[in-house]
């Protein structure tokens, strides 16, 4: 899990992505050389007379595909928490969904807590509000976050 912080003239802020080892050139560079290899020795085995290989090397090919398709699709996740002035701003974006919410710096309150209390999320609340952030984070990511939010808001 990658946190970036970003501070500009009054607003900071702080972005969890998931990380990722391969770029999307790496991607297609290791799918292009897997599927060189397949068609190389499968046509190989083609050539010999065992012609069944063929359906399993493509079958092979196309679930590569869709799994690199899906770790592509997850890349786009992530979670934002913008201080700016007196507003505090979350932004989400996991899967397909996007969620925004606003709260006043002032009044909010951060805490960890959560279904699991092994793996706690970052609870944000304010006024009957919540905003729950930490999906994309491991749990000491969560809890230095928390402490440099409430030291940010509550000084």
């Amino acid at each position: 899990m990658a946190i970036t912080t970003t501070k500009t003239t009054g607003a900071q802020e702080w972005i969890a992505r998931p990380n990722r080892s391969l770029t999307p050139t790496s991607r297609r560079a290791l799918i292009g050389l897997i599927i060189t290899a397949s068609t190389l020795i499968s046509g190989g085995f083609l050539l010999a007379g065992a012609w069944m290989v063929l359906p399993f090397a493509g079958l092979e090919i196309a679930i590569l595909f869709l799994a690199l398709r899906a770790v592509e699709r997850s890349d786009k996740a992530f979670e934002s928490i913008r201080l700016e002035g007196e507003q505090l701003i979350i932004t989400c974006q996991l899967s397909d969904r996007e969620s925004h919410q606003s709260f006043h710096a002032g009044w909010a309150r951060i805490s960890l807590e959560g279904d699991d209390a092994c793996d706690p999320l970052l609870c944000i609340r304010s006024h009957g509000h919540s905003a729950w952030v930490g999906r994309l984070m491991t749990l000491a990511q969560r809890r230095q976050l928390a402490l440099e939010l409430k030291h940010r808001l509550h000084p």
